[in-house]
Protein backbone atom coordinates (compact mmCIF):
# COMPACT_ATOMS: atom_id res chain seq x y z
CA UNK A 1 0.00 0.00 0.00
CA UNK A 2 1.48 3.30 -1.03
CA UNK A 3 0.55 5.17 1.97
CA UNK A 4 2.09 3.39 4.23
CA UNK A 5 5.10 3.30 2.51
CA UNK A 6 4.80 7.46 1.75
CA UNK A 7 3.90 7.37 5.52
CA UNK A 8 7.13 5.57 6.50
CA UNK A 9 9.40 7.73 4.26
CA UNK A 10 7.83 10.79 6.37
CA UNK A 11 8.75 10.06 9.14
CA UNK A 12 12.00 8.90 8.68
CA UNK A 13 12.36 12.71 6.61
CA UNK A 14 10.39 14.07 10.10
CA UNK A 15 13.30 12.47 11.96
CA UNK A 16 16.28 13.49 10.05
CA UNK A 17 14.81 17.28 9.75
CA UNK A 18 14.55 16.97 13.58
CA UNK A 19 18.51 16.27 14.23
CA UNK A 20 19.13 18.96 11.52
CA UNK A 21 17.16 21.74 14.11
CA UNK A 22 13.89 21.83 12.44
CA UNK A 23 11.34 19.96 14.58
CA UNK A 24 7.54 19.37 13.26
CA UNK A 25 4.65 18.13 15.33
CA UNK A 26 3.14 16.41 12.82
CA UNK A 27 3.49 15.43 8.77
CA UNK A 28 0.48 15.82 6.16
CA UNK A 29 0.43 13.09 3.54
CA UNK A 30 -1.92 14.12 0.56
CA UNK A 31 -3.72 11.10 -1.20
CA UNK A 32 -5.89 10.94 -4.10
CA UNK A 33 -7.60 7.49 -3.20
CA UNK A 34 -10.47 7.85 -0.97
CA UNK A 35 -10.61 4.08 -0.12
CA UNK A 36 -6.39 4.05 0.98
CA UNK A 37 -7.40 6.74 3.21
CA UNK A 38 -11.09 5.06 5.04
CA UNK A 39 -8.83 1.82 5.87
CA UNK A 40 -5.99 3.81 7.35
CA UNK A 41 -8.02 5.87 9.69
CA UNK A 42 -10.89 3.38 9.96
CA UNK A 43 -10.04 0.76 12.91
CA UNK A 44 -12.71 -1.81 11.50
CA UNK A 45 -11.68 -5.48 10.55
CA UNK A 46 -12.15 -5.86 6.60
CA UNK A 47 -11.83 -9.57 5.18
CA UNK A 48 -10.48 -8.53 2.28
CA UNK A 49 -7.72 -6.61 3.55
CA UNK A 50 -6.14 -8.79 6.51
CA UNK A 51 -3.01 -9.39 4.21
CA UNK A 52 -2.32 -6.02 4.84
CA UNK A 53 -3.26 -5.97 8.55
CA UNK A 54 0.13 -5.36 9.98
CA UNK A 55 1.35 -2.54 7.42
CA UNK A 56 -2.82 -1.05 8.52
CA UNK A 57 -1.91 -1.27 12.22
CA UNK A 58 1.06 0.67 11.30
CA UNK A 59 -0.36 3.05 9.83
CA UNK A 60 -3.45 3.97 11.76
CA UNK A 61 -0.97 3.92 14.73
CA UNK A 62 1.18 6.75 13.41
CA UNK A 63 -2.52 8.36 12.68
CA UNK A 64 -3.47 8.34 16.11
CA UNK A 65 -0.45 9.45 18.52
CA UNK A 66 -0.91 12.77 15.62
CA UNK A 67 2.28 12.12 14.12
CA UNK A 68 1.09 11.77 10.41
CA UNK A 69 -2.16 13.30 9.07
CA UNK A 70 -3.74 11.85 5.61
CA UNK A 71 -5.87 14.86 4.08
CA UNK A 72 -7.92 14.10 0.64
CA UNK A 73 -6.15 15.49 -2.28
CA UNK A 74 -8.75 15.68 -5.77
CA UNK A 75 -6.77 14.03 -8.83
CA UNK A 76 -7.29 16.80 -11.06
CA UNK A 77 -4.92 19.05 -8.62
CA UNK A 78 -2.66 16.30 -7.28
CA UNK A 79 1.16 17.43 -8.33
CA UNK A 80 2.89 13.46 -7.54
CA UNK A 81 0.90 12.85 -11.31
CA UNK A 82 4.12 13.92 -12.97
CA UNK A 83 6.11 11.51 -11.54
CA UNK A 84 3.47 8.61 -12.51
CA UNK A 85 1.62 9.49 -15.72
CA UNK A 86 1.86 11.49 -18.80
CA UNK A 87 0.88 14.74 -18.68
CA UNK A 88 -0.06 17.84 -20.70
CA UNK A 89 2.49 20.61 -20.50
CA UNK A 90 0.47 22.93 -18.71
CA UNK A 91 -0.53 20.65 -16.32
CA UNK A 92 3.33 19.53 -15.79
CA UNK A 93 4.27 23.31 -15.25
CA UNK A 94 1.23 23.63 -12.63
CA UNK A 95 2.60 20.82 -10.75
CA UNK A 96 6.39 22.42 -10.66
CA UNK A 97 4.99 25.25 -8.90
CA UNK A 98 2.82 23.21 -6.56
CA UNK A 99 6.20 21.61 -6.13
CA UNK A 100 8.40 24.68 -5.58
CA UNK A 101 10.35 23.90 -8.66
CA UNK A 102 11.63 26.80 -10.26
CA UNK A 103 12.88 28.01 -13.68
CA UNK A 104 16.11 29.56 -14.33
Amino acid sequence: MALVEAGKEALWLRGITSELGFPQKSVEIFCDSQSAICLAKNNVFHARTKHMAVRLNFIRDVIADGSLTVTKIGTLVNPADILTKSVPVKKFEEALSHLRVLRD
